[in-house]
């Protein structure tokens, strides 16, 4: 995770942004980065806390930003005249003690890694309560600044970048430290035209505010940023380089096109279509054809859903590039290598149609906080499961946050799955729980009535109902979702009784949230309100 990247946060504590060269030529040497871009402007008050301060023998000259988890200064280190970056883990991090742990012990990590496509971490320190990283000052804009200010990266930039971020992934595999947030902010090009990776190490060890919502994850999650994340990365299962592999092809996809393959703003709708979406081709969604046939090709293999099916290595990923580039001048080899473009993504496609098994929430772009609830009516259109779903083990892996559980839960859509999204992640510990729990026990309810356990079914959603803080679109899909139990079992007075409660809350709903209310017609089909004696335009 590179904390300072991001010029969209903390907008009070970061300089304006300064002209950007046309190309990768080698930039104005003033643009300095380790993360974020540096001029002589002053820090604001309030970003300043250590600007002027003494870290042991570095010396804080002025504030670069601010991150999810760690604040980034420009420094001197006394002892030797150099420039560096601090990378100084804020306080409530701190106090933490497995945060502090892991910062330890994963930058000692990368401060191993020696490559010109690494940015190099020179020490690990802590000086009296603060814990910071001092590492190489970049000079120059990460790549998504780049994109921003210029546009798609042409094919030559195109296979530089990919070589650089590959040759330091190599390196990194070597060492056996996956990066887990490859990303265009996360990729410097420095004054003097280098290719440097940043934040080798750090990446699992916080959220990060991403450019827009689609890039932020729940507080206190640690997945890295949902729009380069890995299909087993946001399962939450362990990954190794190949997770980096796939990273390095949305990241390529993005700078190529403009546009990265999956686009959504609420995080688990983008999280969902990287497990079953097949973005368009590369070369199609450039708008152009002038990219070489065997570049095509490779990106298409870095962003197979299936880590088996993409390279290996990144070994074998550069072997396959040094020998396409390295025939004649250009290197751009079509005939055979077009043929074989077009029977991999048949091969591919074949390949995905066979492996959905399970819903897409396309529903749920935008509103994050109903994102959970239209993923009902997609669930229950789902088809039944088949063998190998009938046949998996109850028994639920708990994953490494709740997100991670609930991006399971919706894979499995089957009971154990629901109920371990509360069991591993208590909804009294926080916040973020809760709302997990509240959309788990919705999607509990409703798999329990497909299943015809109306009396389980019943206990789960009346025990959701009975918590007061419950938020209104909640009591409202619980509500629904009771109505259809006692339609169900023929009990004509319970649904009575909750269609008149139905009728309030649904009202209430309207007048305190229209935005919200507007998504149950979305949700829940006319047919299905009509069955329970409620329709929505008139409630």
């Amino acid at each position: 995770m590179n904390p300072a990247d991001d010029p969209t946060e903390d907008q009070g504590s970061h300089p304006e942004p300064m002209e950007t060269p046309s190309d990768l030529s080698p930039t104005d040497p003033d643009q300095t980065q380790a993360g974020p871009r540096v001029t002589s402007a002053e820090p604001s008050k309030s970003s300043a806390s250590l600007v002027g301060c003494r870290l042991g023998e570095y010396q804080v000259l002025r504030k670069l930003g601010r991150g999810g988890m760690a604040d980034v200064y420009a420094a001197k280190q006394l002892s030797l005249n150099r420039d560096v970056a601090l990378k100084v883990l804020r306080k409530q991090f701190a106090m933490d003690e497995a945060y502090v742990k892991r910062f330890r012990r994963e930058a000692t990590a990368a401060a191993k890694l020696n490559h010109p496509n690494i940015v190099g971490v020179y020490d690990v320190k802590q000086v009296e309560d603060q814990y910071f990283i001092a590492q190489e000052l970049i000079d120059g804009a990460n790549l998504r600044e780049h994109l921003d200010r210029r546009g798609p990266l042409d094919a030559d930039e195109g296979v530089r970048v990919l070589m650089a971020v590959g040759q330091a992934l190599e390196v990194a595999a070597e060492a056996g430290i996956t990066h887990r947030d490859i990303k265009p902010e996360n990729i410097m090009h420095s004054s003097r035209g280098e290719i440097k990776v940043a934040d080798f190490g750090l990446a699992r060890l916080g959220p990060e505010p991403g450019r827009s919502h689609a890039e932020l994850t729940q507080a206190g999650l640690t997945l890295g940023t949902p729009r380069y994340m890995s299909p087993e990365q946001i399962q939450g299962r362990q990954v190794d380089s190949r997770s980096d592999l796939y990273s390095l092809g949305v990241t390529m996809y993005h700078l190529l096109t403009g546009r990265p393959p999956f686009e959504a703003e609420d995080p688990l709708a983008l999280a969902v279509m990287h497990l079953h979406e097949t973005p368009p081709p590369i070369d199609k969604a450039r708008g152009s054809d002038d990219l070489p046939p065997w570049l095509v090709t490779v990106i298409g293999r870095l962003i197979s859903k299936m880590p088996e099916d993409r390279f290996q290595s990144a070994s074998e990923m550069l072997d396959v590039i040094r020998s396409e580039t390295g025939e004649g001048s250009g290197g751009w080899s079509g005939g055979a290598v077009a043929a074989t473009t077009r029977l991999q993504r048949a091969s591919a496609l074949a390949r995905r149609r066979q492996r959905r098994r399970m819903l897409r929430i396309a529903a749920c772009v935008g509103l994050p906080l109903i994102a959970a609830v239209a993923g009902i009516a997609m669930a229950a259109r789902s088809p039944r499961p088949d063998v190998a779903t009938l046949l998996s083990p109850t028994e639920v892996v708990q994953a490494e946050s709740v997100e991670a559980q609930w991006i399971e839960a919706v894979r499995r859509s089957d009971a154990a799955g629901w109920k371990a999204v509360m069991e591993y992640f208590p909804p009294e510990l926080n916040a973020t729980n809760q709302e997990y729990a509240n959309r788990a026990r919705i999607q509990l309810g409703r798999y329990l009535i497909e299943q015809k356990q109306y009396r389980e079914a019943d206990r789960v959603l009346d025990q959701m109902l009975a918590d007061p803080s419950l938020r209104g679109i909640y009591q409202v899909t619980a509500l629904i979702l009771r109505s259809q139990v006692a339609k169900a079992r023929g009990d004509s007075t319970s649904l009575a009784t909750l269609r008149q409660r139905l009728t309030n809350q649904i009202s209430k709903l309207k007048s305190s949230n229209p935005q919200q209310a507007s998504i149950l017609g979305d949700v829940f089909s006319d047919r299905e309100m009509m069955e329970i004696g409620v329709t929505l335009d008139e409630t």
